[in-house]
């Protein structure tokens, strides 16, 4: 597993490393807004197609030519554009605003929108969602995919939040796993984990209004000791932050045990196992904001429903 080890340690850096150098350009006067947009546009584009090289066999159908000129890639380039765009608003709007109040008012409209972006259309831009007829209590939706391959499933929405499965978990699990999957997200929404996601997304918001008003004094009013303050307040934000990867991590086990009770353990198991086989990671690998199927495994297992 060497080659996927340095494939996923390698991409989030570079991931990274586009929006500031970008953004450092632009402070320092290197790039105009326009200039360091199109930049972006390129190497985000460069990026995509880097990933999809590595290993669009595994992530995709079809032959490389068709998947980079398919909707579906398309639509990763624009999330990859709008995340690093989202990222770069401080750099942008602190360089260009007239007062700290209009920088506040300013970063506050573009994080808005984009969020708003990111719940109008939760999985892309070309990506078509059809409703699915179960009976629940919240609405549930097929992404159907013609060439990712991807089997995933998530929740969309804070006041009607909406259930989403995307195509391929149809093509390796059977109707009891589905419904596994579904209770899955249920879980979620039953533990009012989507409203928790909402302070987290609060807590991103208020870090970037940190940001732009830390470059805009530090930067544009050349004033440091007041932008160190702010840069001093983002990073204590910031370790709050981190606090929500670990809540994050117990919601999906959490989630996990709902849905086992709802199905059986044999059922959801079979489905988390499946579901690691038809990914591109490991059976013991994690993230920051998910537990590995591994450890989700071990958690159903030693779950006693018989209290």
């Amino acid at each position: 597993m060497d080659k996927e080890r340095l494939f996923f340690y390698t991409l989030p850096l570079f991931f990274l490393l586009i929006p500031i150098c970008i953004g450092l350009a632009i402070v320092s006067g290197l790039l105009s807004i326009p200039l360091a947009i199109f930049f972006l546009i390129v190497l985000d584009l460069i990026l995509a197609i880097f990933a999809s090289s590595c290993y669009y066999k595994q992530l995709y159908k079809g032959g490389l030519a068709d998947i980079i000129l398919s909707s579906e890639f398309l639509d990763v380039n624009l999330q990859f554009f709008l995340y690093h765009l989202f990222t770069l608003i401080p750099f942008i709007i602190s360089l260009k605003a007239r007062s700290p109040t209009e920088v506040v008012i300013l970063v506050l409209i573009a994080t808005t929108s984009l969020v708003f972006l990111s719940f109008r259309f939760p999985v892309g831009f070309f990506t078509k969602l059809e409703p699915l007829s179960y009976s629940l209590p919240y609405k549930v939706y097929l992404a159907r995919f013609k060439r990712i391959k991807e089997g995933n499933a998530m929740i969309c929405g804070i006041l009607k939040p909406r259930i989403i499965l995307f195509s391929p978990l149809f093509e390796f699990l059977n109707e009891e796993e589905i419904k596994g999957i579904i209770a899955h997200e249920m879980g979620h929404i039953l533990n009012r984990d989507h409203i928790k996601a909402l302070f987290s997304l609060m807590i991103s918001i208020i870090g970037i209004e940190l940001g732009a008003l830390f470059f805009y004094y530090n930067f544009v009013m050349k004033e440091e000791r007041i932008g160190s303050l702010f840069l001093s307040a983002g990073m204590l934000l910031s370790l709050l932050s981190s606090g929500f990867l670990l809540i994050n991590r117990r919601m999906e086990l959490k989630a996990d045990l709902y849905a086992s009770h709802v199905v059986g353990k044999d059922v959801y198991i079979s489905a988390l196992r499946k579901l690691s086989e038809h990914d591109l990671l490991p059976l013991d690998w994690g993230s920051e904001t998910h537990p590995s199927i591994k450890e989700r495994i071990e958690n159903v297992l030693k779950e006693d429903y018989s209290s």
